[in-house]
């Protein structure tokens, strides 16, 4: 109990500001989180293929890549909540577009929901580690870094034991056929995206770290206001992880429906028990990142998180043997809290590697790579898909390109703590 009492502690600490954050961010993730688990399955039901629906996923993935780039440039030295208020606004109603024009079948309306989706998710998430780092303070930065991170799991965790109870209730609630529930489900997530609506106006935030400018002048001044080769050199495993991720992570859902038949609200539930699991590491993760360092804490659980992924995608070889199916329930499960895990403590790493004049900067890009690069993982998706190439194939790649990011930030710690002696190893 003293040790749980040790590891929880210090997330009281944490500032008001910085707790109010992570509840804007849970209200808006939820909303995101139940499109996350069955929007896929949805539209397989209402008969696009699985390449089809890449490209829709693919919008998403652009308007966040279109987005987070100017935007990271244009927040520099600006008050961050009007930013957060957008996108509690844009989340839902991108939801609401999506799921009726799904229901229509109106292509251009679908690509354009997903569009304003991506826009309105990598505003808050382009925004939410440089109001931490301007509102945290020193002693719980990792504590609220992880919290942040947490916010997406516990959406996961919300989404998926909302959509099994729906889909129990539904036939009393809705009257309706079964293989219309997704889109009440979904319609009816969207109203847990309303509180973040009234959160956000009231957050309040330090002044900006730096003077506030023009969009122009900002860009101006990229060339010599930063330290481009440490960026980079930051950047470079986060692309290749993020592609290998973009590969995979939007399409699991479609894995165990093609592969297992798992249908839309067990895949929900599913999704809630690896959340779960997904908690509860993201907040160990500080206390294993000061008890055994850096090493430990990203390239041992990556590593690990890789094995499994490994794993699930030997399940679909394997799939007609007995109990292949209760062997990717785990591999999945398991690889979930690893991966994750791993996620608060880089993004920790990076911004004190790169130092304080990069942060805002690195934020940006960082969130601008994840977008462009699953923009790239879901063409790639679709065009693979397209030529009826495996899962586990798909997958195996992605280990491949998991790999090699977690070999190049062995190299970053290595620099980082030969430039910071009382950091623990």
């Amino acid at each position: 109990m003293q040790t749980i009492y040790n590891i929880l502690n210090p997330y009281f600490a944490i500032p008001a500001a910085v707790k109010r954050l992570f509840m804007i961010q849970l209200s808006i993730n939820s909303v995101f989180a139940s499109f996350f688990l069955i929007m896929n399955i949805y539209l397989r039901k209402v008969g696009f293929e699985d390449h089809q629906i890449a490209g829709f996923t693919s919008f998403q993935f652009f308007g966040s890549f279109m987005f987070a780039f100017p935007l990271g440039v244009y927040i520099k030295g600006k008050k961050l909540k009007p930013f957060f208020f957008f996108a509690s606004i844009a989340v839902p109603l991108a939801g609401l577009l999506i799921v009726n024009s799904v229901r229509l079948q109106i292509e251009p309306l679908i690509k354009t929901g997903f569009f304003i989706s991506g826009c309105g998710l990598m505003t808050m998430q382009v925004c939410a580690l440089p109001f931490i780092l301007r509102n945290g303070d020193g002693e719980t930065l990792s504590e609220s870094i992880s919290l942040s991170f947490t916010s997406w799991s516990l959406a996961v965790i919300t989404a998926g034991v909302g959509i099994a109870i729906l889909r129990t209730l539904e036939p009393v609630i809705y009257q309706i056929s079964i293989q219309s529930s997704e889109y009440y489900i979904l319609t009816m997530f969207l109203f847990i995206g309303i509180p973040a609506m009234f959160l956000a106006p009231g957050l309040k935030e330090k002044p900006p770290l730096s003077k506030s400018g023009r969009f122009m002048d900002n860009l101006k001044t990229f060339r010599h206001d930063y330290d481009w080769f440490i960026i980079l050199k930051a950047l470079i495993p986060t692309l290749l992880i993020a592609i290998g991720a973009g590969l995979t992570i939007p399409f699991v859902n479609l894995f165990f429906f093609s592969v297992f038949q798992l249908d839309s609200h067990y895949f929900g539930l599913l999704g809630s028990t690896a959340s779960v699991l997904g908690v509860f590491s993201a907040l160990l993760v500080p206390s294993v990142r000061r008890r055994y360092g850096y090493r430990v804490a990203i390239l041992m659980t990556q590593s690990i998180a890789i094995l499994f992924l490994i794993g699930l995608g030997m399940t679909e070889v394997y799939s007609a043997v007995k109990g292949a199916f209760a062997m990717a329930v785990i591999f999945y499960l398991f690889r979930q809290p690893f991966m994750h895990m791993a996620a608060p403590i880089t993004s920790e790493l990076t911004m004190q590697y790169v130092g304080k004049k990069n942060q805002e900067l690195l934020s940006a890009l960082n969130s601008t790579l994840w977008s462009a690069s699953w923009f790239v993982s879901a063409k790639i998706f679709q065009y693979l898909r397209g030529m009826d190439m495996f899962y586990h194939q798909i997958f195996f790649i992605t280990a491949g390109l998991y790999g090699f990011g977690v070999f190049l930030y062995h190299f970053i710690i290595k620099e980082f703590l030969q430039n910071n002696t009382s950091v623990i190893k």
